[in-house]
C-alpha cells in the first residue's frame, strides 16, 4: 500500500463543470419555459462569462492562472481581502457576473433581470454532490494509508466545496493552491502536502482527472499516478493507470 494517496477534488471526487452547466440551464429554463431557448440562453451565458473572464486585469488574470482558478468558478467564488489579486477579482467580478447574463439575454433576444438571474444561478450552483464512487473508495483506503486532498483554486471556494460535500472527514491534509501560493502541476504544492503528511513523495500516489495538472504534477513530483477519465478532460500526460471510476483503482492502490 502507498504511504499516502493524494486526490484532486473537482471532477475527480465531486462534479464541478456539470453542476455549473445544469445551473445555467435551469436558470434559463425558469425564464424561458422552453427547452430550446433555455439551452441557447444557457450556452450564451457560459460563453459570455468566459469571454469576460479573459478581460480581467493582468494582476488578477496571472494569479488565477497560477493557482488554477477558472471562469466558471469566478461566477460564485468568495475572495480573501488580504490577497491583492483576490481584491481585484472581487471588484471586477461584482460587475462581470451580471454582465454575462445581460449580454446573453441580448444575444438571444430574451428579456430578464441579469442581477436576479446571477443570484439564481449562484443558488443553484452552491450544491456539492459527490460522484457515487467517492466515499466508497475513501472508506476502503482510510484505515490503511494517509489521505490528502490537493486542489487548485481560491481558498474560500474550495473550502466551501470540501466542507459542503462532507469530504473533510477523510483527509489528513488539504492543500489548496490559493492558500499554499502555488498550484498543480508545480512540485511545490506536492512538497507542501507531503511535509504535512510526513511521508516521502516517492511513496505517494496522485489520483486525478486532469492529465496536465494532476497526472503531470504527480509525475513532476516523482509519484505514482492514476488518471480518472470522467469524460471531461482530454487525454494528455500518461499515467501509470487509467480508469473510468474510482472503484477500479482499489486493486492498484492495494498493490502500491
Amino acid at each position: 500500500m502507498f504511504a499516502a494517496v493524494l486526490f484532486d477534488l473537482d471532477e475527480t471526487l465531486i462534479p464541478d463543470e456539470p453542476v455549473s452547466r445544469r445551473a445555467f440551464f435551469c436558470t434559463a429554463l425558469e425564464l424561458t419555459q422552453d427547452d430550446a431557448r433555455a439551452h441557447a440562453l444557457a450556452e450564451a451565458a457560459e460563453r459570455e462569462a468566459k469571454a469576460l473572464w479573459a478581460t480581467l486585469p493582468s494582476l488578477a488574470a496571472d494569479y488565477a492562472t497560477r493557482i488554477g482558478h477558472s471562469a466558471l468558478e469566478g461566477l460564485w467564488a468568495t475572495y480573501d481581502p488580504r490577497i491583492p489579486a483576490e481584491v481585484v477579482l472581487e471588484r471586477e467580478l461584482a460587475r462581470l457576473r451580471p454582465e454575462a447574463w445581460r449580454r446573453a439575454l441580448a444575444s438571444c433576444g430574451e428579456h430578464g433581470d441579469p442581477e436576479a438571474m446571477q443570484r439564481r444561478w449562484q443558488a443553484l450552483r452552491a450544491r456539492y454532490p459527490l460522484f457515487d464512487d467517492t466515499d466508497e473508495l475513501l472508506a476502503r483506503l482510510r484505515p490503511h494509508t494517509k489521505l490528502a486532498l490537493v486542489t487548485n483554486g481560491v481558498s474560500g471556494l474550495q473550502r466551501m466545496k470540501v466542507n459542503g460535500s462532507g469530504l473533510l472527514h477523510w483527509f489528513d491534509a488539504v492543500a489548496i493552491s490559493g492558500e499554499v501560493g502555488i498550484g498543480k502541476p508545480e512540485v511545490g504544492i506536492f512538497d507542501w502536502v507531503t511535509r504535512e503528511l510526513g511521508v516521502p513523495r516517492e511513496r505517494c500516489a496522485m489520483v486525478g482527472d486532469n492529465p496536465e495538472r494532476d497526472v503531470q504534477g504527480g509525475l513532476n513530483a516523482g509519484m505514482a499516478t492514476a488518471w480518472v477519465d470522467r469524460g471531461i478532460k482530454p487525454r494528455g500526460a500518461k499515467a501509470q493507470v487509467e480508469v473510468r471510476s474510482l472503484r477500479a483503482l482499489w486493486p492498484w492502490l492495494q498493490q502500491g
